[in-house]
Order: C-alpha cells, then sequence, then structure tokens
C-alpha cells in the first residue's frame, strides 16, 4: 500500500488485522484440529487476499491524503502518458489510470487484480526528481506491471504463502518449506521484474537506459541494499538488449 497519514495508516492496519485474524480468534480451540474448519479457515485467508488485490486501487486511494489533480507534475504525466499511448515501439503498453500523489519521498505502486481495473499510484516528489527519459521509463514500467502476466505474478505466491502457512506450531520441515518457497518466489519476482525493465525498454526505444538509470538515482534509498529488485546491471543488461 502508499504511505499515507499516522492516523490512517493504523487504521488500516487494525481493520485488515481484525478481519484477517478475528474469526481465528473467536473460534474455540478446539476446532484447531478440525479438518474442515482448517480447510475453511484457508479459503477464508485465501478469499481475503484476493479481495485485497481487487480492492487495492479503492484502499490506495482512501489512504492518499492529497492528490495532485493539477499544476506542472499533472501536465507532465498526462503528456508523458499520451506520448506513450501513442508510441510504435515493440511493446504496445495498455492504459491504465496513474494518480499523483502528493508526498515528500519517492513511491510508486500498481495496485489492482485485473488489468482493466488497475490503478498506479505515483509520489510528487518522484515526478519532480526525474527528467523526461526518467519519468518515460518509470510511467512504461508501471503500464507493463498493469498487464495480465504481472498482476498473476503478484497474486499467486501471495495467495499460495497465506494458505500454506500451518496454524499450527512450526517444525524444522515447515521452516525449510518456507525458505525454500521464498527462494523460488524471489526467483520468479527477480524474472518478472526484469522481464517488466525488458518490455519498458521495447515500447521506449532510445533513452530507456538512460531512464532506468534516473529512476534508479531517484528512487536510491539509504537501505537500497535490502530491495527485493534484481541486481541493478541486470537490470540495466535487459534494458540494453544485450
Amino acid at each position: 500500500m502508499i504511505p499515507s497519514s499516522p492516523r490512517r495508516t493504523w487504521i488500516f492496519l487494525l481493520v485488515s488485522s481484525l478481519v484477517f485474524y478475528g474469526p481465528g480468534f473467536l473460534a474455540p480451540a478446539a476446532w484447531d484440529k478440525n479438518a474442515t474448519y482448517l480447510l475453511l479457515s484457508s479459503l477464508y485467508q485465501g478469499a481475503l487476499v484476493v479481495a485485497g488485490f481487487w480492492y487495492g486501487p479503492a484502499i490506495c486511494r482512501a489512504l492518499a491524503v492529497t492528490m495532485v489533480v493539477d499544476g506542472p507534475l499533472r501536465q507532465a504525466v498526462d503528456g508523458t502518458l499520451a506520448e506513450l499511448c501513442m508510441s510504435n515501439g515493440q511493446v504496445q503498453l495498455a492504459g491504465i489510470p496513474i494518480s499523483v500523489v502528493e508526498y515528500s519521498a519517492p513511491f510508486i505502486v500498481t495496485a489492482g487484480l485485473l488489468p482493466g481495473q488497475s490503478q498506479v499510484f505515483l509520489s510528487s516528489a518522484l515526478v519532480e526528481d526525474l527528467g523526461k527519459n526518467g519519468l518515460r521509463f518509470l510511467l512504461a514500467r508501471a503500464l507493463v506491471h498493469g498487464s495480465w502476466s504481472q498482476r498473476l505474478a503478484a497474486l499467486v505466491p501471495v495467495l499460495v504463502l497465506t494458505v500454506m502457512l500451518p496454524d499450527t506450531p512450526w517444525d524444522a520441515p515447515t521452516w525449510l518449506g518456507l525458505a525454500g518457497f521464498l527462494v523460488g518466489w524471489l526467483a520468479v519476482h527477480w524474472f518478472f521484474e526484469l522481464r517488466a525493465d525488458r518490455q519498458a525498454a521495447q515500447a521506449l526505444g532510445p533513452g530507456a537506459a538512460e531512464g532506468l538509470r534516473e529512476v534508479l538515482e531517484a528512487s536510491a534509498t539509504p537501505v537500497g541494499w535490502l530491495s527485493l529488485h534484481p541486481p541493478i546491471r541486470w537490470r540495466l543488461h535487459m534494458v540494453a538488449g544485450d
């Protein structure tokens, strides 16, 4: 989700935690070993994950304190979007709504379950720090993330992890299984992130490599080494098409 005010963030965390974990606290302890209850509990949590993705755009809009609806930043985004939609690159980008949120730190989120109801949210600080090529690459990549394959790549690992986590005390095999799943998820995540870089570059043509460098510089953080994105040299290699 996008950054928000402390009040809205705490309300979101409390409500989502209550909805997700509340039924488990209310159920009698004897049900913990009932196969039917465990199955229904997994289905319930899986349904919540799907609902969270479906209502992701609405949740982000509720968390956004101030939306930028006019002015130079909005005009820059709209002009870049119009240019991208008319581009004749190797990859045709599908148009999805892009909202600019007034915020002092860089962030960008593509929320939604289906391509047709997805929406992109990015901070005003990120738009301000990017030049023309950087903004073009950032928005092209965000539109790529609105495709079917990218939405499924975001949903399926979260859904599987939610359903597979046991409610019983964890043992060594459970920890090993979780570690193996996370390694596999990271590999899949890197694949789709590199694919998004490549498709954005194919849609843009010249200037894509420079755009990626601008985005990396503008979104750099003190804990960048903790990022779940692939190594920078891999991303530059994909954009260059070598």
